[in-house]
């Protein structure tokens, strides 16, 4: 009989060792699983910088928007009728989002276009407001990294 207890104290003692190391192990898992997480927080916001960068080089900004379609821009950013005096026809194309940077920040002329008609463009550009086209885009590019 007194080896029967002494056999089950030992199992009980083993099952504390047992249950002492499952929360041991278990906080482990916890501490890791936090770090991982931490981990993950901290690179992922980076790649999102990273592709909205991208993304605002790319993006485009129509000149003037579509609900002004066949309208000139002025020399200070205005859209005008077609055809009216110190006015100028729309780029051909949206303009770029590197190009639109390149050109606020540096002073650098779109390509195939005077000075002065860049500066009408940029001026137009500078007037957008929200719910224009092109606004997101113009303040995606002005946003410094």
């Amino acid at each position: 009989m007194a080896e029967r207890d002494e056999t089950e104290q030992t199992e009980v003692a083993s099952g504390a060792d047992e249950a002492g190391n499952l929360h041991t192990s278990r906080r482990n898992l916890l501490r890791l699983t936090a770090l991982g997480g931490a981990a993950i927080a901290t690179v992922r916001p980076n790649a999102g910088l990273a592709q909205a960068a991208v993304s605002a080089l790319k993006c485009q900004i129509p000149i003037p928007d579509s609900a002004n379609a066949g309208k000139w821009v002025k020399n200070d950013g205005t859209l005008v009728k077609s055809g009216t005096a110190n006015s100028y026809a729309p780029p051909s194309n949206p303009l770029k989002g590197e190009d639109v940077k390149n050109s606020l920040k540096y002073g650098t002329t779109y390509s195939g276009y005077s000075s002065q008609q860049t500066n009408a463009y940029n001026n137009y550009i500078k007037k957008l407001t929200v719910g224009k086209q092109g606004y997101t885009c113009y303040a995606s590019v002005m946003t410094p990294r």
